[in-house]
C-alpha cells in the first residue's frame, strides 16, 4: 500500500466565516490517485478533476482556485522555484493551469503540497493570508479596489512583509474571463491564461497572502549520486547562456529593445530570462511572446509602443496575449459591428497606440468597444461569424514548423505550456541527438526536417509527456530543456535528479519513468478535457485542417498517445496509465523501416566528393553568439566537410565560442544556408554562408 499522499491544505470561504482542513490527498480513482502523489501541477490536476467527478452532471458547479507547489521546490531544486495555479477556466469552460515564480513556490511548499481555495466572502478589499501554520483569516485593506494592479501589489507589498502574493486587478474585480494574477515581485510576474484572475474575483477576494514559513523545510540544493544538479551545471548549457545575455527578446535577426535594465528571473536562477524596462511611468517586466503578441497584430511599428499596451494590460491584470488577439480581431473585421460609431472605433485600433489603450480601460466596465472584448477572443469572433486563429481557447501561429503547429492545436493544456518544444522537437540541429532523445521511439525518415509532416505526432507526444513531468516536479521546463538540447545531461540524468518520489518508487528513476509520468499525466488531463467538452483538435483553426489530416499528424499523435478518432483515450491508454507500458500504446510502429537511419547515412556517404581542397564559409550570427563568435566570422578549412567539421574549425578558430558552437562533436546552434536548415553530417561547400542561431523560444 501507498504511503500517505501529500497535504491538502482545503480553505472554505463562507459570507462571514473561514474553515481550514489539512488532509493527505487520496482517491479512489487509482490513475487519480496516483497522478495525485506526484506533487505540483500533477496534483492540481488530481485535485480539480476530482472535483469535478463529485460534481458530474452540476455544469455550473465552481471548482476550487488550486495552488500547489512540485518537491522540486521543497528539495531547492535549482531553478526549482515556481508554484502551479489550476482550476477551470472561466475563458475556455475547460481546465488551465500556470506557473508563477516567486515566494509563492517555496512558501506554499513548506505548508502543503496543495492549497485548496473554495466559498465565496462577502465585502471589498479582502484579502485571504495563510499563515506559517497553515491557519486562515480574512483581511480588509481599505482602497485596494481603487487602485491597478501594481501599485495594489505595493500596498499589499507593505502590509504584508515576506509574505507571497497572489493578487488579482480591475479585470479580475469585474469578472473578465481573460483577467490575470500577479505575484509580489517588483516588477510582478504574472500567470493566469483562462482567466484565473477572475475566479479570485468569484471568490470575493482581491489577493491572496502566503506567510513565510517558521523554520523553512526547503532545501539549498540536491544532486544524485555522481554529478549534482547545481547552478553551475545549468551555466555549461549554451542555449541557458544565451538566454541569461539576451533574455527573451532572441530572435533570428538580432533585433533587441533598447535601453533594458536588470534581467528578471526565478529566485536563485543562474540564467535570468526576462528583462526589467525602466521607464518614467515605472519599471516594466516585459517577454518577447507578449510583446510580439502585440506588436504586428495591431499594426504597431514601434517596441515602446508595444511596451505601453503591455503596461496597461499589466495594470488592469490582463491577459495581453488574450487582449492582443481580441483586438487585432476587431481591428481587422470591426466592419461587422451593428453601429457605426463602433465600426469607425474599431477601424481606428490598427497601428494606433491611444487608440488601443482607451479600448483596453473600456474592458473593464464593459463600455464602448470594452463590451465587444469583454469576452475573449473566441466569443468575439463567434460574434463576428469570422475563423480565429483559436484552438481549445489558445491563440494558434501558422508556421511552417509542422511539430508545432501541432502541438498548439492538440496539447491537453493550450499552447503555452508547449512554449520549450520548438527546440527540442525542432530545432535540435543533429538527428542523431533527437534520435536519442526520443528513444526508444524510432524516428522515420524526414522526422528532423520541420516541415515534413513525418513523425511530427510523436514528436508532440513525446514533448508534452516530457513537459507535463518536468512541471509536476516544479523544475523549470526551460533549464531542462536546454540541459538535454545542448547535451549537458541525459534524460536518464534529469530523471534521476527531478522525479517526485511517488513516481519513482512505482515507475524507476530513468527517462522512460519520467516520460511515463508525464504521458499518465496527460491521459488524465485529456480525460479532464473531454469532460469539460474539448476533445483533442476540437475548433481547430481553418488554416491548420489540412496540415493536421497529413499522415505523421494527428492520426500518429493520437495513436503514440492512446486515443480514439474523437480524440478521448482508449480503453487500453486507460488500463496502462501510471505504468511504464504507458508508452508502448503506438503498438508496432509500420511507418519506420529499422534501416532508415543506416540508409540516410548511406546516402549522404555516397554523395560526398571523393576530392577536398582548402576554401573559406562565412558564419553569421546575432545577438549574444554573434558577439562571442564575433561574427561574421570566416572559418578556413578543406572543403566540402560536414557542418559538424565547420563547427569545429570556427571553435578552433574562436576558442571562447567552443562551448556555444560544438559538444561531443554534435553541433549546438541551428544552421541555415540560404534559409534551409542542415544537419550535423550536411556537406557545407567553399563560398558558403551559414546563419546559426543558438536560442531558446518562448516565454
Amino acid at each position: 500500500m501507498p504511503g500517505p499522499g501529500p497535504q491538502i491544505l482545503s480553505v472554505e470561504l463562507a459570507l462571514d466565516a473561514v474553515r481550514v482542513e489539512r488532509a493527505p490527498w487520496s482517491s479512489a480513482d487509482p490513475l487519480e490517485d496516483f497522478v495525485g502523489r506526484c506533487g505540483g501541477s500533477a496534483t492540481a490536476l488530481a485535485v480539480v478533476r476530482s472535483e469535478a467527478r463529485r460534481s458530474a452532471g452540476a455544469a455550473s458547479a465552481p471548482a476550487p482556485l488550486v495552488i500547489a507547489a512540485g518537491e522540486g521546490v521543497l528539495r531547492g531544486l535549482p531553478t526549482a522555484a515556481r508554484a502551479c495555479v489550476a482550476s477551470r477556466a472561466p475563458l475556455t469552460a475547460s481546465y488551465a493551469d500556470g506557473q508563477v515564480g516567486g515566494l509563492l513556490g517555496p512558501h506554499v511548499a513548506a505548508l502543503a503540497g496543495a492549497i485548496t481555495v473554495r466559498g465565496r466572502v462577502a465585502g471589498r478589499d479582502l484579502v485571504l493570508v495563510v499563515d506559517a501554520r497553515g491557519g486562515a483569516r480574512i483581511e480588509r485593506v481599505d482602497g485596494l479596489t481603487a487602485l491597478d494592479l501594481r501599485a495594489r501589489r505595493a500596498r499589499l507589498a507593505a502590509r504584508f512583509p515576506r509574505h507571497a502574493l497572489l493578487a488579482t486587478g480591475p479585470a479580475g474585480d469585474a469578472r473578465i474571463p481573460f483577467a490575470s494574477l500577479a505575484n509580489e515581485a517588483d516588477p510582478p510576474s504574472f500567470t493566469g491564461r483562462g482567466g484565473l484572475g477572475a475566479l479570485l474575483g468569484e471568490l470575493g477576494l482581491v489577493a491572496l497572502a502566503v506567510a513565510p514559513p517558521a523554520g523553512s523545510r526547503v532545501a539549498d540544493e540536491h544532486g544524485p549520486d555522481g554529478r549534482a544538479l547545481r547552478p553551475a551545471l545549468l551555466l555549461e548549457s549554451a542555449r541557458l547562456a544565451a538566454r541569461a545575455a539576451g533574455g527573451t527578446f532572441e530572435s533570428r535577426s538580432g533585433e533587441v529593445p533598447a535601453d533594458p535594465g536588470e534581467r528578471k528571473g526565478c529566485r536563485g536562477c543562474p540564467t535570468p530570462c526576462g528583462w526589467v524596462f525602466e521607464r518614467a511611468e515605472g519599471a516594466f517586466g516585459a517577454r518577447r511572446s507578449a510583446i510580439e503578441a502585440l506588436l504586428a497584430p495591431l499594426g504597431l511599428l514601434r517596441f515602446e509602443d508595444a511596451l505601453r499596451v503591455l503596461g496597461r494590460c499589466d495594470e488592469l491584470g490582463l491577459d495581453a496575449k488574450e487582449a492582443g488577439l481580441a483586438l487585432a480581431l476587431l481591428a481587422e473585421h470591426g466592419q461587422r459591428l451593428a453601429r457605426a460609431d463602433e465600426r469607425a472605433a474599431a477601424r481606428a485600433l490598427r497601428g494606433d497606440v491611444a487608440a488601443v489603450l482607451g479600448a483596453l480601460d473600456q474592458v473593464v466596465d464593459r463600455s464602448g468597444l470594452g463590451a465587444q472584448l469583454a469576452h475573449g477572443a473566441a466569443a468575439l469572433a463567434r460574434g463576428l461569424r469570422v475563423d480565429a486563429p483559436l484552438a481549445r481557447g489558445s491563440a494558434v501561429r501558422a508556421q511552417n514548423d509542422l511539430a508545432s503547429l501541432l502541438g498548439q492545436c492538440v496539447s491537453t493544456r493550450g499552447a503555452d505550456p508547449l512554449r520549450t518544444f520548438a527546440f527540442l522537437a525542432a530545432d535540435v540541429p543533429d538527428r542523431a541527438r533527437l534520435a536519442r532523445l526520443v528513444a526508444p521511439w524510432p524516428l522515420p525518415a524526414g522526422a528532423e526536417d520541420p516541415t515534413s509532416p513525418a513523425g511530427k505526432g510523436r514528436l508532440v507526444a513525446w514533448a508534452e509527456s516530457f513537459q507535463a513531468a518536468v512541471d509536476a516536479s516544479g523544475f523549470c521546463a526551460f533549464s531542462a530543456a536546454a540541459l538535454l538540447a545542448d547535451g549537458v545531461a541525459s534524460l536518464d540524468e534529469l530523471a534521476r535528479w527531478i522525479l517526485p518520489d511517488a513516481a519513482r518508487a512505482r515507475l524507476g528513476e530513468d527517462g522512460r519513468a519520467l516520460l511515463a509520468l508525464g504521458a499518465s499525466i496527460t491521459i488524465l488531463q485529456r480525460e479532464l478535457a473531454c469532460a469539460h467538452g474539448a476533445p483533442d483538435d476540437a475548433d481547430r483553426p481553418a488554416f491548420a485542417a489540412a496540415e493536421l489530416d497529413r499522415p505523421g499528424m494527428l492520426d500518429e499523435y493520437r495513436r503514440f498517445r492512446g486515443l480514439d478518432a474523437r480524440g478521448f483515450p482508449t480503453a487500453a491508454a486507460r488500463r496502462v496509465a501510471g505504468t511504464r507500458a504507458v508508452l508502448d500504446l503506438h503498438g508496432t510502429d509500420e511507418h519506420v523501416d529499422p534501416g532508415t537511419d543506416r540508409a540516410v547515412a548511406a546516402e549522404r556517404v555516397a554523395v560526398a566528393p571523393v576530392a577536398v581542397a582548402p576554401g573559406l564559409v562565412v558564419l553569421r550570427a546575432a545577438g549574444p553568439l554573434g558577439a562571442v563568435l564575433q561574427a561574421p566570422c570566416p572559418v578556413e578549412l578543406a572543403l566540402p566537410a560536414t557542418l559538424a567539421d565547420v563547427l569545429e574549425a570556427a571553435a578552433r578558430a574562436r576558442p571562447a565560442a567552443r562551448g556555444w558552437l560544438v559538444r561531443d562533436g554534435i553541433p549546438l546552434p541551428t544552421a541555415t544556408r540560404a534559409s534551409v536548415r542542415l544537419q550535423g553530417a550536411d556537406l557545407v561547400q567553399d563560398g558558403d554562408a551559414l546563419d546559426l542561431v543558438l536560442a531558446l523560444s518562448g516565454g
